[in-house]
């Protein structure tokens, strides 16, 4: 076969890949589902390890064995990625549709390096196809938030990319393929610079993506209205410190948290009273983050202060019960400081009695961070994100007409130039 036969070919398997990642999305809950309750609830996991070490040790025994290498420092780079994946595949034990992701981004890696290669001889290959591949990642989440019962997390695309950079590792320090080297890269150059720069642009605009936008776009496009109901893209969260409590985060300003408690009480205590004892997923759904974020929040924060207040009623020793308590009087606090007047109406705060044991069992001058709506926190507001987006691609471009006339190649370095012996052009 043609080269450019053979470049079709490499890049319709990374369609294809990509392709079954977007299609597995709607059923991959299903599926998990279905193989918990008929095979068990760790068969996948032990499936996605099993893989990981059939290809290192299928990996191993090809340098070894058939190309006669045996370095050990190769070996050992092999090892610490197919570690990682163990790590990562462990971790994420009791999901294992995450645990599956990151090994289905570790496959999409390797169909981009070979891909890639075809069009970036260099070491430039590594940095195109690990910025291919966070772009696919970014948008498996973007079709998941569209998707019911999934839902879009900026920590996923992290997961994704990982997935694929790990492999891309593995292949330049563990396999060391031979790359070619032209004398003047700077296409490579704009080629990895523009992947860069979607990558850039595709970010920000999912970060832009607020209630507030989903709410204007529903308004124009009718097939998008479900999404104003559904968990946002991204909120930039407000970070607020309280000199009595310590730091709490909120989609709210600190004054109109007290200005809803104070004009909103007996409404949203009424509220709170009849779904006392109800379903706590189901309240949440019901009163979401877009319509009532003050509800909302102040049904997370007493779901946590009761969570950790039962934790210490049962915890087995002292400092156990301390620190679950200790959780639990802060979360109380912060109510009662933000949401006292609703929390009063609404039949959930704590008698005088449950308060005094709580609090005189823990040291509430101890600093403490309520994670509740904290998300993926910026300290920075949407125009200061998108002037960042902007000097970067500026830079981007600065940089790509200064090296215009120049040669060398981006990511290039010794092993380009010394291939290592007995290796052929890539063939993983």
């Amino acid at each position: 076969m043609r080269e450019g036969g053979r470049k079709a070919l490499a890049w319709a398997w990374v369609a294809l890949c990509a392709l079954a990642i977007f299609i597995t999305v709607p059923a991959a809950r299903a599926i998990q589902e279905f193989i918990f309750k008929k095979v068990g609830r760790h068969f996948f996991s032990y499936l996605l390890l099993a893989v990981v070490a059939a290809a290192l040790a299928g990996t191993i025994y090809v340098l070894v064995f058939r190309l006669r290498i045996r370095r050990p420092v190769q070996i050992l780079w092999l090892a610490a990625c197919a570690a990682a994946y163990v790590y990562v595949t462990v971790k994420y034990w009791s999901g294992a549709v995450e645990a599956a992701h990151f090994i289905e981004y570790g496959v999409l890696g390797i169909l981009l390096f070979r891909a890639w290669r075809f069009s970036i001889p260099g070491g430039g290959v590594y940095l195109a196809a690990f910025f291919t591949g966070t772009l696919v990642g970014t948008a498996d989440e973007i079709i998941q938030w569209v998707v019911p019962r999934r839902y879009f997390d900026f920590p996923d695309i992290w997961i994704n990319a990982l997935g694929v950079g790990i492999i891309l590792i593995a292949i330049r320090q563990g396999i060391k393929p031979r790359l070619a080297v032209k004398k003047n890269e700077a296409r490579s150059a704009r080629r990895v610079s523009i992947l860069l720069a979607a990558n850039l642009v595709l970010l920000g605009l999912c970060l832009s993506n607020t209630p507030e936008r989903t709410a204007a776009l529903a308004a124009r496009i009718p097939f998008l209205a479900p999404l104003e109901k559904e968990e946002p893209m991204h909120e930039f969260v407000r970070r607020h410190r309280d000199p009595r409590l310590g730091v709490f985060y909120s989609r709210l300003t600190a004054e109109w948290l007290k200005k809803t408690d104070l004009v909103q009480a007996r409404e949203n205590g009424q509220i709170l009273k009849a779904w006392k004892g109800e379903d706590y997923a189901r309240f949440l759904a019901s009163y979401n983050q877009v319509w009532t974020p003050f509800l909302y929040e102040m049904r997370i924060h007493l779901f946590r202060r009761d969570k950790y207040d039962s934790a210490g009623a049962e915890a087995k020793d002292d400092r156990e019960r301390r620190e679950s308590w200790f959780v639990a009087a802060k979360e109380n606090l912060l109510l009662e400081i933000y949401f006292g007047r609703t929390l009063a109406e609404s039949g959930w705060a704590w008698p005088a009695e449950k308060r005094r044991s709580v609090t005189a069992a823990v040291d509430l001058s101890l600093p403490y961070e309520s994670p509740v709506s904290k998300g993926f926190f910026l300290r920075f507001d949407e125009r200061t994100l998108w002037l960042l987006i902007l000097g970067f691609l500026v830079l981007l471009t600065v940089f790509n007409f200064a090296r215009g006339g120049k040669g060398g190649d981006i990511g290039g370095d010794k092993m380009n130039r010394e291939p290592a012996r007995g290796i052929e052009p890539p063939t993983c």
